[in-house]
Parts: C-alpha cells; sequence; structure tokens
C-alpha cells in the first residue's frame, strides 16, 4: 500500500543526487579532504593509546622520554595538521551545495516562466515563491548534510569499527551489540521526521500563500476592518507550522540525545565489564590503552551518530522539497517548437472557437470572427461574456477546445508562440510595473531601446506633462508594482510599453476602465494614435471609447449575439443599444 510513495521519495532523492554532476570537481575534493580529516582525527586516540600501553611503566613513570616527546608531538601534529583538511572539506562541500541550489534554482525559474498560464490559475503566488527559494534552500542543506555530516559519519563509523576489530575482535562484538539498537532507532527517527517534514513544507507553503495574500490584499482588508479575521486566519496556519517544529523538536531530543546517550554509556558500561574482569580473574588482561582507545573511539561514534541522526530530519526535509521540486519540474510546459513567423503582417480570425477553463462551464460556444490587417475591431458584453478569453487564446495563454485560431491565415497551433508574441503587444486593465525605472518599465530592457526611446513612446501616448513632473524623467525610480504612481500614470507607462514593442497586433483590455475622464481623454487619443496602421483588438468597458472602432463585437454567454459599426449597432437597437442607453444614463446620474 505504501510502495508507491517510498518508491517515488526513492526516486526524488536519486533525481537529485544527480545534480551533483554539476559541481564535481568541488564534491571529489570535499570528499578526500573529509577522509583525510577522519584518518588524522583517528589517528591521535591511537597514539595515545599507544603511549599509555607502551610508553609509561607503572612505578617508573615514561619509559623512554625522548620517544614519548616525539609521540606527544606527533598527536599535537596530527590535531593542527587535521585542521586544514577539516576548513577545506567544508569550503569546497558549502561551495558545491551552493552551486547546485543555484543551478536548481536558476532551472526551476526557467520552467516557471515557460509554464501556461491555466498552472497559475489554481496555484498560489506565495506557493510557487516558496518552492523556487525555501525548498531549493532546503536541497541546499541536503547536499551539505549528506557530505559534510552523513558521509563524516559514515567513514567514521568505518574506520573506527575496522580499528576496534584491528585491536580486538572482542570490543567490536560489544560495540556491534549496539548496531540493532541503532538502527531501530534511525528507522524510526527516519519515519517520523518524514511525516513532520511533509507537513512543515505544507505549512510554510500556506504560510507563504497567506502572508502574499495578506499583503496584496491589505487596502481591502483595513476598509473592511477584516484586520482580526485575517490575524485570527494567519495565526491558526502559523500554529500548525509551530507545532509540526514542536513535534520535530521532541523527536530530535528523544531520539537525536537520550537514546543514544543511553545506549553509549550501556557500551560503556559493557566495555568496564570485560576489562574489569579480565583483569580480576587474568584470563584476559585488557591493556589500559586499549579501553582508552575503545572508550575514545565509542565517544566519537556515538557522537557521530548524534549527528547523522540530527540532520536526517534534514534529509527527509530535503526529500519533501525535492518531491514538490520535482512536483513542479515534470509539469509540462509550453513547448517552444513549431514554424517561426518572422513578418506579421496583421489578420486575425477565429472559426468556430470553443472553450472552457472548467469542464462543463464553456466560456466561448463556437466563436467566429474575422479581423483584416489595419483594422480595430472592439469585443462588449456583461462580465463573463468571454471577451477577456478571446485575448488569451491570441496570446496562446490557453489552448481552444474546439476550431482554429488564424493569423496570416496560418494555423496558430502551427506558430512558434514566442515569435508571434514578437509582434503583438496587451494593455491590460490593471498595468503591471517591474521594480526599476520608468525606461525599463517601457523597454523591457529590449535590446537597441534605450532612454531616448521609452520617452518618445510616453510623450506619443499622451504622457507628455506627466514626464515634465518627474525631476529624473524616464530615470524615475519605481519601486514594488508602480504604487507610488496613480492609476491613470501607471497605464500610461503601459501604452508606451506597448507602443515601444512596436507591435502588428494591439490587444487592449478595458485600458480605460479603472482612470478617470481626465486621463482617459489623454489616453483615448494616444490610443487613436497606437491603433494607426495595426491591427488593433479592443476590450471595452466604457463604449464611448469604441465609438473609432471599424466594427464592434456584442458577446453574450459565449457566443458573438452582434457585430457592425457603432452607427449600425445603435440602429438596430438591440443588446449594444441598451447598453449605451444605460451607462448614458448612468453617467447623467
Amino acid at each position: 500500500m505504501d510502495r508507491e510513495p517510498q518508491i517515488k521519495r526513492r526516486s526524488s532523492l536519486w533525481r537529485l543526487t544527480r545534480y551533483a554532476r554539476f559541481a564535481i570537481p568541488s564534491l571529489v575534493t570535499g570528499f578526500i579532504l573529509t577522509v583525510m580529516t577522519v584518518g588524522l582525527d583517528l589517528v591521535g586516540p591511537y597514539i595515545i593509546s599507544r603511549i599509555l600501553d607502551e610508553e609509561i611503566v607503572i612505578g617508573k613513570g615514561m619509559r623512554d622520554p625522548q620517544i614519548f616527546l616525539y609521540m606527544i608531538l606527533l598527536y599535537a601534529a596530527c590535531q593542527l595538521i587535521a585542521l586544514f583538511p577539516r576548513y577545506g572539506g567544508n569550503i569546497y562541500t558549502q561551495e558545491a551545495a551552493n552551486h547546485i541550489s543555484a543551478m536548481m534554482q536558476q532551472e526551476i525559474f526557467s520552467h516557471v516562466q515557460k509554464m501556461p498560464v491555466a498552472y497559475f490559475d489554481t496555484l498560489a503566488a506565495g506557493t510557487v515563491v516558496s518552492r523556487i527559494t525555501n525548498d531549493t534552500k532546503a536541497v541546499r542543506v541536503f547536499f551539505t548534510t549528506v557530505l559534510s555530516r552523513l558521509l563524516m559519519a559514515g567513514i567514521y563509523a568505518f574506520g573506527i569499527l575496522l580499528s576496534l576489530l584491528s585491536l580486538d575482535w572482542r570490543l567490536f562484538l560489544i560495540a556491534s551489540v549496539s548496531f540493532p539498537v541503532l538502527f531501530f532507532l534511525f528507522r524510526d527517527f527516519q519515519k517520523k521526521s518524514l511525516n513532520y517534514s511533509r507537513k512543515s513544507r505544507k505549512g510554510i507553503s500556506r504560510l507563504n500563500a497567506s502572508l502574499n495574500e495578506n499583503i496584496n490584499g491589505i487596502e481591502v482588508i483595513q476598509a473592511f476592518n477584516r484586520e482580526r479575521d485575517m490575524y485570527d486566519s494567519f495565526g491558526r496556519i502559523n500554529d500548525y507550522v509551530f507545532r509540526n517544529g514542536l513535534g520535530m523538536t521532541r523527536l530530535h531530543a528523544y531520539s537525536g540525545w537520550n537514546a543514544t546517550e543511553a545506549l553509549n554509556y550501556s557500551m560503556f558500561a559493557l566495555a568496564l565489564l570485560y576489562f574489569g574482569l579480565g583483569n580480576i580473574t587474568g584470563t584476559n588482561l585488557v591493556p589500559i590503552g586499549s579501553l582508552y582507545l575503545f572508550i575514545d573511539y565509542m565517544l566519537r561514534f556515538f557522537g557521530q551518530m548524534n549527528q547523522a541522526m540530527q540532520h536526517l530530519g534534514n534529509l527527509e526535509r530535503a526529500r519533501g522539497a525535492a518531491d514538490h521540486i520535482f512536483e513542479l519540474l515534470d509539469r509540462q510546459a509550453l513547448p517552444d517548437e513549431g514554424e517561426m513567423l518572422d513578418h506579421m503582417e496583421g489578420d486575425v480570425a477565429f472559426e468556430g472557437i470553443t472553450f472552457a477553463y472548467k469542464k462543463d462551464e464553456t466560456v466561448l460556444k463556437n466563436v467566429s470572427f474575422s479581423v483584416p490587417r489595419g483594422v480595430t475591431a472592439a469585443f462588449v458584453g456583461q462580465t463573463g461574456a468571454g471577451k477577456s478569453t478571446i485575448m488569451n487564446l491570441l496570446f496562446s495563454f490557453y489552448e481552444p477546445e474546439e476550431g482554429r485560431i488564424l493569423i496570416d491565415g496560418l494555423d496558430l497551433k502551427a506558430l512558434n508562440k514566442r515569435s508571434v508574441r514578437k509582434h503583438m503587444a496587451i494593455v491590460t486593465q490593471e498595468p503591471f510595473l517591474f521594480t526599476g525605472t520608468i525606461e525599463s518599465n517601457i523597454t523591457l530592457d529590449r535590446p537597441g531601446l534605450g532612454a531616448g526611446d521609452a520617452q518618445a513612446a510616453l510623450i506619443e501616448v499622451g504622457g507628455g506633462s506627466f514626464l515634465a513632473r518627474l525631476a529624473d524623467g524616464v530615470k524615475t525610480e519605481v519601486r514594488e508594482r508602480g504604487n507610488e504612481f496613480s492609476a491613470g500614470e501607471r497605464q500610461l507607462i503601459s501604452f508606451a510599453r506597448a507602443l515601444a514593442q512596436n507591435p502588428t497586433v494591439l490587444i487592449l483590455d478595458e485600458a480605460t476602465s479603472h482612470i478617470d475622464s481626465e486621463t482617459e481623454d489623454i489616453i483615448q487619443k494616444g490610443i487613436e494614435r497606437l491603433s494607426r496602421g495595426r491591427t488593433t483588438l479592443i476590450i471595452a468597458h466604457r463604449l464611448s471609447t469604441i465609438r473609432h472602432a471599424s466594427r464592434i463585437y456584442v458577446l453574450d454567454q459565449g457566443g458573438i449575439v452582434e457585430s457592425g459599426s457603432h452607427e449600425e449597432l445603435m440602429a438596430n437597437r438591440g443588446i449594444f443599444a441598451d447598453m449605451v442607453a444605460m451607462q448614458t444614463r448612468q453617467s447623467w446620474n
């Protein structure tokens, strides 16, 4: 029953280790230095045991002062020399882990950029951010943990047990009594920590999503006095994360220290019993140096087992993070294939398009229309009629279930999506500004565009007076989402961005719905200039802004129910005429 999840976890861990190929030199160097560190650490106690057994005589002191001094110096040299490979091993291991983590972040970010828009419809932005940041951080811990801690623990254990076996096979048997108990503790810890880890990753993703939502919606929260409700909601998620963290802490306290320490002292008791009986009966004399070496090695052995168990939790967290990462990477991205469209004339046609965002909830039903090159067409209708869906399909954000979209007579499905978008630009009703400057937001750092182009584009769309008020002009800094500017000013920048693209097909998605009348007049003139010589598709809420459109399509319940020029539709006295009359009455009121 649990076999499939176990196979999945192993598969994720195996896929994770394959990223080691990006840092092979650092990993190999780190491994060699780790082996050197362990070897030098284990030589020290062996030297002390030889001194106790061979260089110190009971009742006389040092057997040979010169050899005694040499062995003390050799011990000190081993401890000092071990500092260098230990330092180097940590450096190379951390370097490899950071390099691998950076490579994964780049890969995930690149993959996210290629994901279809539909993927983000049901996934909170905070969850995506968590997978790129927190999950890759957990993966980085995996590499540092496995390589610098679990690997060192394994090498230590192997070296110690091999030394004990060569020293006294009975001492090795005493040490081996702990193996079954250690195995049980590790398995129990692994199982429980995996459960806590999964819950923790889920909780942190929900926490990030809640924070992101609350920060973005702070105006609505404060306007409706919902601070306490949102605080309580966040508190429940935070308490869930806290309780999982507390459970992991208790698990560490039980398995990582109490249980292993008790086992360690039990080994000491058996070793002392073996030493005492052997010396009392005289049947099997155990040298004091061998007893010291056993105690020292057991302290080191269980110290490493404690370290390994403590970091086993990190390993399980990394497995959970790897599951999240590979779940994202395994999702189908938009293929970068198809016929390249080097030049676009601007003919756009929809033929029998049917589309639904969700099954059995059809948004567009058998929609057909054509917009010749250089013509302005407008789409109007009530909320949910499918207007914005037409633009989403034209940009290939979604794929139609039936029918086809033609660009210059070519099926859009057969064309390379990126090459098509190079000839298109869109202005949405809620313009998005990136952190940077006005110049970078207009040019989007495209090659061949500079401050002069950005300034000319902003003036062309009617932003001259706005630009004149800025001391730094287009070099003015833009903070997160451009909230320091008004809605109209952000929209002017968005229009300038579209103009700088010099598109063949221009799409305006309710671009004037959230601005005041004065700014609308300015932008309306900008739209007319922007539309000249371009195929322009306008989604309009304010019907007064589309009088200049050559053809207007009226959508209702997913279908086109009317079409014609403004004058023709008004003369028909249909749905469009009713909408105009309603808006006229509202404006008078």
